[in-house]
């Protein structure tokens, strides 16, 4: 029999999307799971929804509302599996998913193996046909996808992970977690499996915390701490890593168009201009990052107010698709 392999939900107040999630999970074409889903507190019917479900391979822990980042350690404490897949309640994945990404592990003999999400904004989309392409990358190479935000390599979920690759890995009780868990994480791997295979979808709407939260003054600053911490450590062990100064630049420059006065003051006080410019190379501008990402960067080295400017209402224009 094939390894057991825990998927781990996380979910406070999901009953819009849970459905769909779980559905997902439970028609995969790999059937040796054990679903466990961690009901974070929630007060609607996510609860109702979890127990409707008759399939022995779901297991349901509620716990007090904690967070996302104790709920997914309690995923972790409690799984049994061989292997950890994390799922976002909003999101759901193709069928064939985890069979995909395991035996992506087992043929190339590696720890840790995924592939690109798509982004949709509702249920009526389309996905195009891609010829498949596998890679074998170094964590030197996978950190870089991560700095740089290739297909939002940064997080946590969408990535088959042996469970040993946690021994000593736990996500800390903070707002942001997935930037100071995801390079630990892949620093403890040799080689990565990385597949252009769009599986995973990634479900952005008006409730996500990635379009609105960073107005909130918390998240801001704990966001700032992460992003400096990350830079911090990779520092030591990477020190030319040119995407690690890129990604230290690009968080500054998300901050820097939080319309909230305390987070601007926060940012004044950690003398936030100062750092841009001492960590900026124009080196930086004959990099792999995009066009557009070079001269957002060279914009605010050199006139930040017009970076703000232009940079306010080009996301409010879009505040959703961004």
């Amino acid at each position: 029999m094939k390894e057991l392999i825990t998927v781990i939900i996380n979910v406070y107040n999901g009953e819009k999307f849970l459905k769909k999630c779980i559905d997902s999970i439970i028609n995969q074409t790999y059937k040796n799971l054990e679903i466990l889903i961690i009901n974070d507190g929630s007060t609607d019917k996510t609860l109702d929804i979890c127990k409707s479900y008759k399939d022995k391979r779901v297991r349901i822990i509620t716990t007090k509302n904690q967070g996302l980042s104790l709920s997914r350690n309690e995923g972790i404490d409690n799984a049994k599996g061989e292997y950890l897949y994390f799922i976002d309640a909003d999101d759901f994945i193709e069928p064939d998913t985890i069979e995909y990404l395991y035996n992506l592990c087992k043929n190339y003999n590696c720890d840790f193996s995924t592939c690109n999400p798509l982004i949709i904004f509702d249920y009526n989309f389309t996905k195009e046909i891609e010829k498949e392409k596998i890679s074998i990358i170094s964590n030197y190479d996978m950190l870089k996808k991560v700095l740089l935000l290739e297909n939002m390599a940064g997080t946590t979920w969408n990535k088959l992970m042996k469970r040993k690759l946690f021994d000593d890995i736990r996500f800390q009780n903070r707002i942001t977690n997935d930037v100071v868990v995801t390079y630990k994480l892949i620093l403890k791997c040799k080689k990565i499996i990385y597949s252009n295979q769009k599986k995973y979808y990634y479900l952005k709407h008006q409730n996500c915390i990635s379009i609105d939260g960073y107005e909130k003054k918390e998240r801001s600053i704990d966001f700032y701490n992460a992003i400096i911490e990350r830079y911090n450590e990779l520092k030591k062990i990477y020190p030319k890593m040119i995407e690690n100064d890129i990604g230290l630049l690009r968080g500054i420059l998300k901050l820097y168009l939080v319309e909230n006065e305390e987070v601007q003051s926060f940012l004044e006080e950690r003398k936030i201009l100062k750092k841009f410019r001492k960590v900026f190379s124009f080196k930086m501008l004959v990099s792999n990052i995009k066009s557009k990402e070079k001269i957002k960067l060279l914009l605010f080295r050199i006139n930040p107010k017009l970076y703000k400017k232009i940079g306010i209402i080009y996301r409010k224009k879009y505040k959703y698709k961004m």
